[in-house]
């Protein structure tokens, strides 16, 4: 079993707090109230885990519904991350606020452009074209149909693992994360997808992942045993 619990996971910036069931709030300087200042409708599933970005003028979201989401503090819908095949379980925001990763039970992580008009091609896709406000995506695929998405983004980046992906973590400097998955392993990354290291020792899956503030080193767990491993093991063959 992973170590979290479904649906409990919130993320804050100063002044912020954003529940899993999607309202957002802000905190009042007076008292423990909450005043409601939007709530972030578009997701069609449980909402896993939430980001902030570090400047606090938005967020994202992972949903059970396949997708992720980049929403405005507002509340305005930014952008639909869609790639994922099944569940996506994780939401992490690059420390400079320019790209963000995705884990899923698709066995994969995903890297994204934060600013919602970046887009790749993703494995289904043949091409795709952004409109000139960014707010549309139009892709053709290799089954003869096409698609229009509302300001849906492609990953710039990939990652693999043999089995569900449960955690995602990016270092301070933004130049690398770390994934931990069910098939016992946790994997280094470079920002641009490519792997540095796969961490094996671990005899059950792996459920959590963090990275220390130095950036040199990083800490991963199971059921009852946690590791830490230096930040720069060598690449695997």
């Amino acid at each position: 079993m992973p170590l979290w619990t479904k649906g409990s996971h919130v993320a804050a910036a100063p002044g912020l707090l954003y529940r899993a069931a999607k309202p957002l709030w802000t905190k009042g300087s007076h008292d423990q109230s909450g005043r409601l200042k939007s709530t972030l409708t578009g997701h069609t599933d449980t909402v896993e885990q939430v980001a902030i970005a570090p400047d606090g003028t938005w967020l994202a979201t992972a949903s059970n519904d396949k997708t992720a989401r980049i929403w405005a503090a507002d509340g305005t819908t930014r952008a639909l991350l869609d790639g994922h095949t099944e569940p996506v379980l994780r939401v992490a925001i690059a420390p400079d606020g320019t790209w963000l990763a995705t884990a899923s039970e698709d066995r994969t992580a995903q890297i994204w452009a934060a600013d919602g008009t970046t887009s790749a091609s993703a494995t289904d896709r043949d091409a795709v074209a952004i409109a000139p406000d960014g707010a549309r995506l139009d892709d053709a695929r290799g089954d003869n149909t096409a698609r229009t998405w509302a300001a849906s983004v492609g990953p710039r980046a990939t990652l693999h693992h043999r089995q569900v992906v449960w955690a995602v973590a990016i270092a301070p400097d933004g130049t690398w994360l770390a994934t931990a998955s069910v098939d016992k392993t946790a994997r280094i990354w470079a920002a641009d997808g490519t792997l540095r290291a796969t961490l094996t020792g671990h005899k059950g899956g792996v459920g959590a992942v963090a990275i220390a503030p130095d950036g040199t080193w990083l800490a991963t767990g199971d059921v009852g045993t946690v590791r830490i491993w230096a930040a720069d093991v060598p690449t695997p063959a």
